[in-house]
């Protein structure tokens, strides 16, 4: 898995696949984060080091791409996060001339296309024009460009709902569904309790407008003149931080803007927690289960929500419960290790045999 771990999700993905008997699974990073999960499986290939630290840099230029072409050469199946690990995707090259079978999954700003999503979306229509963070990375013409490395190598697609709405049909006319991934038996459930009189909300985005943080603070605030409760925004903590804080949680705001819903909203479903977040309609009629738990909120009912939520113990505690079944049943990493397993098998045997 390459060339970043995006959400965590590649360091997961290798670890529920490594409990599959004949699979051996790595990732491969060009970058290193503090929101993201580690593992002995990751190995940290940079994709530039600073000249001013000359003998790093010395050794980059030596090994770096030899590294990586390496494992590209080695591997039964390349399955790619984002896109290629170089601007001129030389790798993909590799890829292509070594016949190996690609499998893509795109997670957000690396096809999301504000066009097609603000004829979907008339909340993120708004934001957009007004400090949406993503703004500069996200395009129609970056998402068409993206696109068009990996079908050149034939790569087979595989994506959530949300992000299927983004892909361009003509360059791959089919895809793999497939759901974000968390390792439940991992996450032992704390259900709000229904004896709590005074809940915890918590809020941890990774940008501000593209979450609608700026919509929920003012909210948080309204609410605090008439209801008891305690309210804990996380930003810029490391990952396991915010893992903490969940357990203790009783409502999670996941996202108000997008129209999809991300990793926050998972990991609050798998400990068992209410988790409010904006699905748009296109989402569960490109394949999202009808059953989703997710308190669907918006700017516009997200008091109104909220209020329930609060004034309602019992309904916090089910709700909960229902996350938590929601979770194993469509979000379990070792159920889709399963899945990927088969896709990886099927890929390998559709690749031609090379004459020599």
């Amino acid at each position: 898995m390459l060339p970043l771990n995006v959400a965590s999700f590649p360091v997961i993905s290798c670890k529920a696949l490594n409990n599959i008997s004949g699979i051996k699974a790595k990732c491969v990073t060009q970058s290193l984060s503090k929101y993201q999960e580690t593992s002995e499986d990751l190995i940290y290939l940079p994709r530039e080091v600073p000249k001013r630290k000359i003998f790093k840099w010395i050794r980059h230029q030596l090994t770096g791409k030899s590294t990586l072409k390496k494992l590209v050469k080695e591997a039964d199946v390349l399955h790619y996060y984002w896109g290629p690990a170089y601007p001129n995707a030389s790798d993909l090259r590799w890829a292509r001339s070594f016949n190996k079978p690609v499998v893509v999954e795109w997670l957000g700003s690396d096809i999301r296309n504000p066009e097609v999503l603000k004829a979907y979306n008339p909340y993120f229509a708004r934001v957009y024009e007004n400090g949406y963070e993503y703004r500069e990375n996200e395009s129609a013409e970056n998402s068409q460009k993206v696109q068009k490395f990996f079908s050149c190598v034939n790569a087979t697609p595989v994506l959530c709902p949300e992000m299927s709405l983004f892909l361009d049909r003509q360059l791959f006319p089919a895809f793999r569904l497939i759901f974000q991934r968390i390792q439940c038996m991992d996450i032992i459930p704390e259900y709000p309790l229904v004896s709590k009189q005074r809940p915890l909300i918590v809020h941890s985005p990774s940008a501000i407008y593209a979450k609608g943080t700026n919509f929920i603070l003012p909210a948080i605030e309204e609410l605090r003149k008439e209801l008891d409760f305690d309210f804990v925004l996380l930003h810029n903590i490391t990952r396991q931080e915010v893992l903490e804080t969940i357990k203790s949680a009783d409502i999670i705001i996941d996202q108000l803007v997008i129209g999809g819903y991300g990793m926050a909203a998972v990991e609050g479903m798998a400990h068992g927690k209410p988790v409010l977040s904006y699905i748009m309609p296109a989402v569960f009629e490109a394949g999202l289960p009808a059953d989703c738990p997710i308190i669907n909120t918006n700017s516009d009912n997200l008091k109104d929500n909220l209020k329930k939520l609060i004034q309602d113990a019992q309904l916090r505690h089910e709700t909960g419960k229902k996350s938590r079944a929601y979770a194993e049943q469509y979000h379990d990493a070792d159920k889709i290790a399963l899945q990927l397993a088969n896709i990886y098998r099927d890929v390998i045997r559709a690749v031609p045999i090379k004459n020599t």
